[in-house]
């Protein structure tokens, strides 16, 4: 996907894109502080601040390629959204304790990979892919020209209730899911539509606000998503890959899988799965997985018709077997019969 945030896309020439960057505020005819910074040179100790900085990493290190060592770095965004490009010669490889930020990625030269705490080895590809969010990971990168848009946590919630109509919640993408054509395209329309108000520092602030949001409901388009309430505990970097088993729970609980499956994914033991849900969660991840399931059912129930379904029709697609221990499992958790929430 190529795609200039500082130079006219059509203009093919261009060496101009998009990574992540530092810096201090713009003044700006907005009320909404917009932050415009540019890093360049060809140190490779002063690239690896800059990625240290910006990734909140650790044992960052940066080598010289083939080429002459040279990168840049340039960032404009506010407190909501914000646009980044990097490009370097060299070869760069850190950690990180797991991004604050909601961050899609691609890269238009160059690849690398990043590892999962879990082991999981996962390409960068040349299409747009969400970033491991609230989990620790080690980046990899060749020399590569890089683009990214990075959503505050809050921004991109809020948000995100306008779809699933709860609470604000974090927001766990399906990592593993590649993004259909359609969506890919539906990101690029987005993105080539807003990208001249988001790179203009003069932009009133209603006019920047309304180019975010249209990228916000692409970006929610790009991957499978589920909100997860999860307590702060489960947030630490050190319970990385037990919030990878709950998160797996949520993203795969319409197929048939169990709890011991979710373990194995996140490299986990069944048993300490089954105590860390039971201190933090309060329950089993059996119980755990019901109650997604039993949340799913009651969306697809509220969002149906009587006259285009039943609610028999519905509990088994959700695997719920028996419909009398199903219909009491659900009033007990809404307060209400499902058949009530058909007719709604």
């Amino acid at each position: 996907m190529q795609h200039s945030f500082f130079a006219s896309e059509s203009d093919p020439e261009s060496d101009s894109d998009t990574g992540p960057l530092l810096g201090s505020a713009s003044s700006t005819a907005s009320t909404v502080p917009i932050r415009r910074v540019t890093v360049s040179g060809d140190d490779p100790a002063v690239a690896r601040q800059n990625y240290e900085r910006a990734y909140d990493g650790s044992r960052f290190t940066v080598t010289r390629g083939s080429d002459p060592f040279s990168f840049q770095w340039v960032s404009i965004g506010d407190d909501r959204v914000s646009l980044r490009t990097a490009t370097m010669t060299g070869h760069v490889t850190g950690e990180t304790p797991g991004l604050t930020d909601y961050v899609v990625s691609w890269v238009t030269t160059g690849g690398g990979w990043i590892v999962r705490r879990d082991g999981q080895r996962m390409e960068i590809p040349r299409h747009p892919f969400v970033l491991p969010f609230h989990r620790p990971y080690t980046v990899h990168l060749t020399p590569h020209r890089q683009n990214s848009v990075l959503f505050s946590a809050p921004y991109l919630e809020d948000i995100a209730t306008e779809i699933h109509a709860g609470p604000s919640q974090a927001v766990s993408f399906d990592l593993e899911a590649t993004p259909a054509p359609e969506a890919i395209e539906r990101w690029r329309v987005a993105l080539n539509a807003s990208t001249p108000v988001l790179t203009d520092e003069t932009a009133p602030p209603l006019l920047r606000m309304n180019a975010q949001r249209p990228l916000a409901l692409a970006l929610l388009q790009l991957a499978p998503w589920a909100v997860v309430d999860l307590p702060e505990p489960l947030r630490e970097p050190s319970m990385a890959r037990t919030r990878l088993a709950v998160e797996y729970l949520h993203h795969h609980a319409a197929e048939p899988i169990t709890p011991a499956d979710a373990a194995k994914a996140a490299g986990l033991h069944t048993r300490t799965l089954q105590l860390h849900c039971r201190r933090e969660l309060g329950m089993s991840p059996t119980a755990y997985l019901r109650d997604i399931r039993l949340d799913r059912t009651r969306r697809e129930l509220a969002d149906s018709s009587p006259q285009e379904t039943t609610v028999g029709e519905v509990a088994k697609r959700w695997g719920f077997v028996h419909l009398g221990r199903f219909a009491s499992a659900y009033r007990n958790r809404f307060g209400e019969g499902p058949s009530q929430t058909l007719r709604a």
